[in-house]
């Protein structure tokens, strides 16, 4: 049998995202090699050694980094940390995968692209949406179906419960922006490309209850229509729904789960129907919901894997830390609108 080149990775930060989320989907990637795991806690780095199969397990990054042969770390904590500790991996000549944000502002994370570029090296933002079954599949609707044409609006609903205030910034509704909002911007851009002006409108209900309605113009001239809200539900209850016009057809993802598709034409010979338009469906089927996190349906597992191949040099990263710095340039951009009332230019990448 073949055997599979396989990524010899690090993971640091062991807390409840990284343990629920992104390394029960390790063993199911088979080109990874968890060979440590790092934790200021020493409890949580020994339990998730124990728990997902890694040989090692260490309190000090500075100490794995000098003792582990690596090809790559994957680091998941607060923005303040994917900074530091991807600088500190960076310097020791390694790949990084971070999850979102990369930093605190659009400012630090372009310092730290820029520190990777300056090293010859790279890195990717967890930007799992782009992974998610539902996105891939309206993706290669969208780039491959040549009757969709062109995609003129992007719609997004967004809602969850509460949202506080995080990571030192003291009013929740900009916290959401950094902490939450900037995976369906980054999700507006995988659809629409690149933004170029947004104007924003902030509505506050209470400390951690508010609502967003945003307007994008992407460089392209289509347009980006977004709904992102802490209102719809009292506890963390998330809900999302994107929709993609094209030219006379449409489709949308509801969850990430479910999709429908109306295409120009009809897929099925309607003798008997008068020519009505038809619906494409898709949804995952009751064995894929239960292993949902590690099947892939929502993202984690296929993110990972991509990082662990473009680490061997078997694929290149589909989200980068330059990604990371354009969606909080469009989430500050909003903040600005929303506090002026007046549309504003999202800043060029240099």
């Amino acid at each position: 049998m073949l055997e599979v080149k396989k990524a010899r990775l690090a993971f640091v930060g062991c807390g409840g995202h990284a343990t629920h989320s992104l390394f029960p989907a390790v063993p199911f990637i088979p080109e990874i090699d968890l060979v440590a795991v790092c934790d200021l806690r020493e409890e949580l780095a020994q339990r998730n050694a124990r728990w997902f199969g890694a040989s090692r397990w260490y309190t000090d990054v500075a100490v794995l980094l000098a003792e582990e042969e690596l090809h790559g770390v994957v680091i998941v904590g607060p923005p303040q940390m994917h900074y530091d500790v991807g600088k500190q991996c960076l310097d020791a000549g390694l790949p990084i995968f971070v999850e979102k944000p990369s930093a605190l502002s659009a400012a630090l994370a372009q310092d730290l692209a820029e520190h990777a570029d300056q090293r010859g090296l790279w890195g990717a933002v967890a930007y799992m949406k782009r992974f998610a079954v539902g996105y891939e599949l309206a993706k290669q609707i969208t780039q491959t179906q040549e009757e969709f044409g062109q995609v003129t609006v992007v719609e997004i609903r967004f809602s969850n419960g509460p949202y506080p205030a995080i990571w030192g910034i003291s009013s929740a509704p900009q916290a959401f922006l950094v902490g939450q909002a900037v995976h369906l911007f980054n999700l507006a851009r995988y659809f629409g490309g690149e933004v170029d002006e947004v104007y924003a409108r902030l509505h506050v209900v209470s400390e951690n209850r508010f609502g967003y309605a945003i307007n994008l113009r992407f460089t392209s001239g289509a347009l980006g229509i977004l709904n992102l809200n802490a209102l719809e539900s009292p506890s963390w209850k998330i809900h999302e729904r994107l929709a993609i016009t094209g030219v006379d057809c449409w489709l949308e993802v509801e969850d990430m789960l479910r999709l429908r598709y109306r295409p120009r034409g009809e897929p099925i010979a309607e003798p008997h129907a008068g020519g009505r338009n038809q619906w494409v469906e898709w949804q995952p089927d009751w064995t894929e919901i239960l292993r949902v996190h590690a099947a892939g349906c929502f993202g984690y597992a296929g993110e990972l894997r991509n990082f662990a191949r473009s680490c061997i040099g078997l694929e290149t990263p589909r989200s980068t830390l330059w990604d990371g710095v354009r969606d909080l340039q469009i989430a500050e951009a909003v903040w600005r609108s929303a506090s002026a009332g007046e549309s504003v230019r999202v800043s060029a990448v240099a």
